[in-house]
C-alpha cells in the first residue's frame, strides 16, 4: 500500500521527453513507482485524469530568503507548483553576519526590500537553515551565499577596494558558506556594497568556489552600455580566469537603445559557450523589471548603507551633487531616463501611500516639481526603502531569451502570501505568476515553448544546473515534489495594477511527500526544507 497514489495522468517528467501516460505512487518522502498501478491503493489517491503530472517546479531565480521567515505559508509559489526556490540571488543573502554589530544592522536594512522587518538572530548559512527547518516552510529552499553579505561581514559597505588581506579573509567566509552547503557564489554588480567590488575582486572569490566541484557562480551583472552587454563579458571574464561555471541572471536588454538585441547577446553567447565556458542563464516572463528605487542613486551616495544614503540625501549640497550625477550619468549609469517608465510599486511612509501605483512623471505633476525630485524626496522622506518596477523592456527581446536552449526559468520573485505580513504594497506580478505564466501565455496561448520544455526549463534543467540528485524530475527514489495540473487552464492573474492575485489551473501541489495543496487550495501543511549542496 502507498501513502499517495496519482492516477490517470499524463507525465512530464523534466527531462523534456515527450509526455506518456502513467500512474505515481509515493511512499514517506519518494517516488516509489512509476507506472501501470492497476489496482494499486494507497491511503490518498489524487485522479489526474486530464491533467499532467510534473516534478514541482524549481524556481532558478528568487528572493524567497526572508519571506518565508515572515510567513512559512509562501502561496504564491505554491499555487504555481513551485516547491523549490533557488534564494541567495544578486549578492543578498542574510548570512554570513558580522560580528560587528553596526555591520550586521547595516545587512538587516540592506535586506529590508526582501521581506521588511523580519527577525533573526543566525549569522551563518548553518544557522539560518536551522532556524528555519525548525520552524517549517511550506516550499525547499536552494541557497547561494552573497557577494554582498560576504563583503559587508569582512570590510563593511563602503564604497573603497578590499585590501589583500581582506580579500583573503573573504575568500575564508565564502568556503565556510560552501562547506555549509552553499550552491554558489551570487554577485549584484549594480547593487552596492556587491558593486564595489572590482572584476579582481570576484575573480578571487570564484577561484575559492573553483575547489568545490559544480558550484555556480551567478551574476547579476554590472549594467550594459550603449557598446553593447559589457556585464555579461565581464561574467565570461570571471568564469573563464577562475575556472568556474557561469550562471546569468535575468536575462534582459535593459537599454532602450540596443532594443530588439537579444539575438546577437545569445550568438555572443553561444560563441563563449563553444570555446569551452559552461554559461546558462535565467529569465522570466515580463517586460519589465523591478528593485529599490537605491539602485538608481551613485555608487558613492550608498556608501555605509540605507540610512547613510538618507542623510546625504537630507543634506542640500550633497543631494545637488547626486542629482547632477543621475541626470549626467543616466539611470544605472548609462541608460536614459524615462521617467514615465518608473512605477513606484512600495513606499513604507504612510504620508506617501498615495504615490504606489504612480509613475514620477504623474507623482511630479502632483507636486509641481520635477521627476527626478519627486523621486529624491520621496527617497528621503521614505528613508531609502522605495521600490519601483522599471518597464525598461521589450516582448521580443524577452521571447528570444526564453526560446534560447541554454535559458531556464527564474521568476526573480519571493514566496509571498494574499493578507499575510508579505502581501503589501504594489509588487511585480512576476512574484505570484511567472511559472504559470509560462504554461499559460507562453506554451499553451502562443506555442513559444513545447510543454515538455518548459516543464525541464522549471525543473530537470535546474536540477542538472545546481547539481541537485535527488529532485528534479519523475523517477523512482526521488523525492515526492510533484505537481498535478491542467494544462488547458493553468493561467496567472497577477497584473501589474493588481498584482496580489494567485494563479489558478494547479490541482495539487506535494513537497517531500506531503500534500501540501489539493483540489487547487493549500493545505496548511508545512514540508519544505533549507537543502544544501
Amino acid at each position: 500500500m502507498y501513502d499517495i497514489l496519482i492516477t490517470g495522468g499524463t507525465v512530464v517528467d523534466g527531462t523534456g521527453a515527450p509526455a506518456y501516460r502513467a500512474d505515481v505512487a509515493v511512499r514517506g518522502d519518494r517516488i516509489v513507482a512509476v507506472g501501470t498501478l492497476d489496482g494499486a491503493t494507497a491511503s490518498t489517491v489524487i485522479d489526474a485524469t486530464g491533467k499532467i503530472v510534473t516534478p514541482g517546479f524549481i524556481d532558478m531565480h528568487t528572493h524567497s530568503d526572508l519571506t518565508v521567515r515572515a510567513d512559512a505559508r509562501g502561496w504564491s509559489k505554491l499555487r504555481q507548483g513551485v516547491t523549490t526556490d533557488v534564494v541567495g540571488n544578486c549578492g543578498m543573502t542574510p548570512y554570513p553576519v558580522a560580528h560587528d554589530p553596526a555591520r550586521a544592522q547595516v545587512l538587516r536594512e540592506s535586506l529590508f526590500a526582501i521581506a521588511g522587518d523580519v527577525p533573526w538572530g543566525w549569522d551563518s548559512l548553518h544557522g539560518y537553515r536551522e532556524t528555519l527547518n525548525s520552524q517549517g516552510i511550506g516550499i525547499n529552499l536552494a541557497p547561494l551565499v552573497g557577494h554582498s553579505a560576504i563583503r559587508g561581514a569582512v570590510l563593511g559597505f563602503d564604497d573603497r577596494p578590499a585590501t589583500t588581506e581582506e580579500q583573503d579573509e573573504m575568500g575564508r567566509v565564502l568556503a565556510r558558506a560552501l562547506d555549509e552547503g552553499a550552491f554558489g557564489l551570487s554577485t549584484g554588480l549594480t547593487l552596492p556594497p556587491s558593486a564595489y567590488g572590482d572584476t579582481d575582486e570576484v575573480v578571487n572569490l570564484c577561484r575559492t568556489l573553483g575547489r568545490y566541484r559544480g558550484r555556480l557562480y551567478c551574476s547579476h551583472t554590472r549594467g550594459d552600455t550603449a557598446a553593447g552587454p559589457t556585464g555579461m563579458r565581464e561574467a565570461f571574464e570571471i568564469g573563464q580566469r577562475a575556472g568556474v561555471p557561469v550562471h546569468l541572471a535575468h536575462m534582459a536588454v535593459n537599454d532602450p537603445r540596443r532594443w530588439g538585441s537579444a539575438g546577437e547577446v545569445m550568438d555572443e553567447l553561444d560563441a563563449v559557450a563553444i570555446s569551452g565556458l559552461d554559461v546558462t542563464g535565467d529569465v522570466y516572463p515580463y517586460a519589465a523589471s523591478s528593485s529599490g528605487f537605491s539602485q538608481c542613486l551613485p555608487w558613492w551616495a550608498q556608501s555605509g548603507g540605507r540610512l547613510e544614503t538618507v542623510a546625504r540625501l537630507r543634506d542640500p549640497a550633497t543631494r545637488a551633487r547626486i542629482r547632477e550625477d543621475m541626470e549626467a550619468d543616466g539611470l544605472l549609469a548609462g541608460w536614459p531616463w524615462h521617467w514615465d517608465r518608473l512605477l513606484i510599486c512600495r513606499v513604507e511612509n504612510p504620508e506617501w501611500a498615495h504615490a504606489e501605483g504612480m509613475n514620477f512623471v504623474e507623482l511630479a505633476a502632483t507636486r509641481g516639481v520635477a521627476p527626478i525630485d519627486a523621486a529624491l524626496d520621496l527617497m528621503r522622506d521614505d528613508e531609502g526603502r522605495m521600490q519601483v518596477i522599471f518597464f525598461y523592456r521589450t516582448e521580443e527581446d524577452m521571447q528570444v531569451f526564453l526560446r534560447h536552449p541554454r535559458i531556464m526559468v527564474g521568476s526573480d520573485g519571493s514566496a509571498l502570501t494574499v493578507g499575510g505580513p508579505t502581501g503589501v504594497g504594489r509588487p511585480h506580478p512576476r512574484n505570484y505568476g511567472a511559472t504559470a505564466r509560462v504554461l499559460g501565455r507562453y506554451v499553451r496561448e502562443l506555442g513559444v515553448l513545447t510543454l515538455e520544455d518548459a516543464v525541464h526549463r522549471m525543473s530537470g534543467k535546474v536540477a542538472t544546473r545546481l547539481g541537485l540528485q535527488d529532485r528534479g524530475w519523475i523517477r523512482t527514489g526521488l523525492a515526492a515534489d510533484l505537481a498535478v495540473v491542467d494544462p488547458g487552464t493553468v493561467t496567472d492573474h497577477a497584473t501589474f495594477t493588481d498584482p496580489h492575485q494567485y494563479a489558478s489551473g494547479v490541482d495539487t501541489v506535494i513537497v517531500n511527500g506531503g500534500v501540501a495543496m489539493t483540489a487547487g487550495e493549500p493545505t496548511g501543511i508545512h514540508r519544505g526544507r533549507v537543502l544544501a549542496a
